[in-house]
């Protein structure tokens, strides 16, 4: 009997681990079918989806590379993002003007030298005018000018030796007027750049759609794309250019004249000469009241003259005017 019950105990314990077995192959079996029926599912469903064309693909990527966070751009892999810090430039980029009124003895003498003054540091004369007077530097009395009394001329030096020119033009007479201003344009600089560097990458970008883009009507909207973005990219050189060029050369107008009291002294600033800046405007207005006066003073001795006699015997020949009568109560 007890050899009966091993037995018995064995065999239970025999189909109770088959039967485990049997469940985990399967439960293995279920998954791997439905791995597999998932795989297909997404083979099947990318197999649906239709290719975009090189039109949309392009708008497509200019929303991805709108909406993607900055990045620094490799050469040919077509992203669009730049890095700002990669492209800003050392220090401060300074914008500098001056201007310079000066008495001289002699015209003539005074524009040779500052043309051989010019020529020596590498600089240019952009423009030349004698007896006109301009709106660079105010004058004081604008009927001295003339061929030999005035005479303006603009240069263009390095930004680097404007400090040296302007001590340089400083020994040719006697200084009437002097200014200096600087303008930061570093931010300028640096978003030039960084849209233009964009800009590089989206014409890539169209130009590489293009050699792959077969129907007419796909070839035709990547040109009117690559032609607009072509133009805003010319438009940005040009930009850009001109920022580079208004840090790195200087204007300088320099404005001579041979006679006091031309060119306007810089009134400078604080009590005195607010004092004497509101007293010579009122002489002025005080000269003013008394011209129109003079001006009117003929004409008011004549209608006086002829007026006060007409009025006179107007006056007497006037018939005289009857008596009220007045009613009985």
């Amino acid at each position: 009997m007890i050899a009966r019950r091993h037995r018995s105990t064995a065999f239970l314990s025999a189909l109770a681990l088959s039967a485990l077995a049997l469940a985990a192959c399967s439960a293995g079996g279920s998954d791997s079918s439905s791995a597999g029926s998932a795989g297909r599912a997404g083979t099947a469903a990318s197999a649906a989806v239709p290719k975009s064309s090189p039109a949309g693909e392009l708008g497509q990527q200019d929303r991805s590379a709108a909406g993607s966070p900055k990045a620094p751009a490799k050469p040919g892999d077509g992203g669009t993002s730049v890095d700002p810090a990669s492209l800003t430039p050392p220090g401060e980029l300074l914008a500098r003007q001056a201007t310079v009124a000066l008495q001289v003895k002699d015209l003539g003498q005074a524009v040779a030298r500052i043309r051989s003054l010019s020529a020596a540091n590498d600089g240019l004369v952009l423009a030349e005018n004698v007896g006109t007077g301009g709106d660079v530097v105010p004058l004081e009395d604008r009927s001295k000018v003339t061929a030999t009394t005035y005479a303006e001329i603009t240069l263009s030096v390095p930004a680097d030796r404007l400090d040296g020119v302007l001590a340089d033009l400083g020994e040719l007479g006697k200084v009437i007027r002097s200014s200096t201003s600087s303008e930061d344009v570093t931010s300028q600089v640096v978003d030039t750049q960084s849209r233009l560097a964009t800009m590089r990458a989206s014409v890539e970008r169209v130009r590489a759609l293009m050699d792959r883009a077969t129907d007419l009507d796909q070839v035709v909207d990547l040109e009117a794309q690559l032609a607009r973005r072509q133009a805003d990219l010319e438009a940005l050189e040009s930009q850009l250019a001109a920022l580079k060029n208004s840090v790195a050369r200087s204007p300088v107008q320099v404005s001579l004249t041979t006679v006091p009291g031309v060119i306007a002294e810089d009134a400078g600033t604080g009590f005195l000469a607010g004092l004497g800046a509101g007293w010579k405007a009122f002489t002025s207005s005080v000269v003013v009241v008394l011209t129109v006066l003079g001006a009117l003073l003929p004409f008011a001795f004549v209608l006086a003259l002829v007026g006060i006699p007409l009025w006179l015997v107007l006056r007497h020949r006037r018939p005289a005017s009857p008596p009220v009568a007045t009613l009985p109560e």
